[in-house]
């Protein structure tokens, strides 16, 4: 339709998408590219073109995964304390019992 000159002023193309692997996509791929989906964008969004954009957004989510990853280890941390805890209230008790 660009070609034809039928499209919207500055609609985009979007990109060719292969076939073969459309089922391994990844986050990344060019299928999830909105880019002349809605009229009135001539540019593409920051999130997409603005490299300094897309590189903070993955910061943020590697950030949001140590932060998960942190609450999960302190999570874990309580439970083998608490077990450690068990554990060792019942070698004393049996240290205690022995000499009876």
């Amino acid at each position: 339709m660009i070609q034809l000159q039928k499209a919207p002023p500055g609609a985009i193309a979007p990109p060719p998408i292969p076939s073969k692997g459309i089922f391994q996509l990844d986050v990344d791929s060019d299928i999830w590219q909105d880019v002349g989906i809605e009229e009135g964008y001539p540019d593409p969004p920051g999130w997409l073109a603005d490299e300094g954009v897309c590189k903070g957004i993955r910061l943020m989510l590697e950030v949001d995964r140590c932060n998960e990853e942190e609450r999960r280890l302190s999570r874990e941390q309580t439970i083998l304390q608490e077990w450690f805890s068990v554990e060792w209230q019942s070698v004393e008790a049996a240290q205690n019992n022995a000499g009876e």
